[in-house]
């Protein structure tokens, strides 16, 4: 039954079996040079390292799209820095702290310091990576009296 499931997607989609066996040795191939590679999704429980965070993002927290630039200190990489985060209207900057996922917490998460300001501690709902575990795309919550707020809001990189 599988096999002609197989066959009538590759007939809707226009291939011939031998360009099927092609893709297929093409994942294979794929998938053996990369399975331990970080590229990926990574869900809550799966951010070993935020190694990779530095950098500039479109951040949409509150409704707001606004402009964040993460910049570790050196020899501090994936643990502190410093950040600004800007808008047309706004502009915030301090300091910050990144913890990868740690099974006494259970979640990965950036607390931002801000001049001045409260602490902002933001939870990693989850974030997509290349292989060397550069951040691509990330979703964050905020975190209230009783915990994570839902929904996340995104940071892609800029």
């Amino acid at each position: 039954m599988a096999h002609d499931t197989t066959v009538a997607a590759l007939e809707a989609a226009g291939l011939h079996a031998e360009r099927g066996a092609l893709l297929k040795r093409e994942y294979e191939r794929q998938r053996a040079t990369y399975k331990d590679s970080p590229a990926g999704w990574h869900a809550l429980n799966d951010i070993e390292t935020l190694i990779g965070l530095g950098g500039t993002y479109q951040w949409y927290e509150d409704g707001v799209l606004r402009q964040m630039t993460l910049t570790f200190d050196p020899g501090k990489e994936g643990i502190q820095g410093t950040y600004a985060l800007v808008s047309n209207d706004s502009k915030e900057s301090g300091t910050f702290n990144s913890t990868p996922n740690n099974p006494a917490i259970g979640w990965a998460y950036i607390l931002l310091q801000p001049t001045g300001g409260a602490p902002r501690p933001l939870i990693f709902s989850g974030m997509l990576t290349d292989a060397d575990w550069k951040v691509l795309v990330a979703l964050l919550n905020e975190v209230g009296q009783s915990g994570p707020i839902e929904p996340p809001f995104p940071i892609v990189r800029a």
